[in-house]
């Protein structure tokens, strides 16, 4: 019976979907490299969180023909070296585009309405300090959406509703009624707020970096849902440290879960969460049965419909 790993939730999300498709099924919390190695070295398919997935892990799964990304981004694999080894890497795109974008629109007010730093003197009892703090109408601000692929359009369809004034940032254009197409420098000049939605490649390693987070406004807000790799860390935290632009909402790190040492910790002026921007109910589900579809074609013989590399088959 051909073997597959899955994440232990992806095997609840999916009811069982690769068993009932005859799938020797066995489940791990988070596939890491470790504990890959430790249930199956002789896996055929394997459904990926976050982990890397080292170039050094091939020779050791001889059997392997099939990485399927619980997700959008595949940044944590070298999707071209797994081509020369004859494996497939999938991916899911849109299936957590609503629940992303529905988190970005959430930061975007949380930092407009101040709501952060009003519950917080609520809850150490200071309801006068609250009670002065001016938040800000979303209504007529620029927010600036970089990346236009599945969760970018899924933003800027719903902003608006808000009535702002939408600019965008993509490598290709695509129609669309719901925004401007600018160049990056535009962007970052006009923009109340920022919000980055690009995918992590070499190409936008430190995309928003020292001089990008200059060109925006002191009042302006970064929000970052894509990938730690996209914004230069260090750069930003200088620029929230120093004022020079008011804030920023982050669910992502290039080092993830984030270090307690992390300066981002001692800042009052930006919103963390653990890269939890796609976690819903609606969209697990959809990553999880996008996944194990992908690993049950591959297996079957069958072309992917979300291949994001092409393999070196013999």
């Amino acid at each position: 019976m051909t073997k597959v790993i899955i994440p232990e939730i992806a095997d609840a999300q999916t009811d069982h979907y690769l068993t009932k498709k005859g799938y020797e099924v066995l489940t791990v919390k988070n596939p890491t490299e470790a504990s890959i190695l430790a249930t199956a070295p002789d896996v055929a398919g394997i459904m990926m969180f976050v982990a890397p997935f080292p170039n050094s892990l091939y020779a050791k799964l001889p059997n392997l023909k099939v990485l399927a990304r619980y997700g959008v981004g595949y940044d944590s694999i070298d999707a071209e070296y797994a081509a020369s080894q004859g494996v497939w890497v999938t991916n899911t795109p849109g299936a957590n585009a609503v629940s992303v974008a529905e988190s970005a629109i959430t930061d975007i007010l949380l930092l407009a309405k101040q709501s952060v730093t009003i519950a917080a003197k609520m809850q150490a009892n200071d309801t006068t300090g609250a009670k002065t703090i001016m938040g800000h109408e979303l209504n007529g601000a620029t927010v600036g959406i970089i990346g236009y692929g599945n969760i970018g359009q899924a933003l800027a369809k719903m902003l608006s509703g808000f009535g702002v004034n939408v600019l965008l940032y993509n490598r290709t254009h695509r129609e669309t009624e719901y925004g401007k197409y600018v160049d990056l420098e535009t962007l970052l000049t006009e923009s109340d707020y920022v919000s980055v939605n690009i995918a992590a490649v070499p190409a936008t390693e430190h995309l928003i970096g020292e001089a990008e987070l200059k060109l925006m406004k002191p009042s302006a807000y970064l929000v970052n849902l894509a990938r730690g790799s996209i914004v230069d860390e260090a750069a930003l935290i200088s620029a929230l440290k120093n004022h020079e632009i008011a804030g920023a909402a982050l669910d992502v790190f290039d080092v993830e879960p984030l270090p307690r040492d992390s300066e981002f910790f001692q800042l009052d002026n930006v919103f963390l969460t653990p890269h939890t921007g796609a976690n819903t109910v609606e969209a697990g589900r959809n990553m999880a049965m996008g996944a194990a579809r992908m690993i049950d074609e591959v297996l079957s013989g069958k072309m992917p419909e979300w291949p994001v590399n092409s393999p070196k088959l013999s």
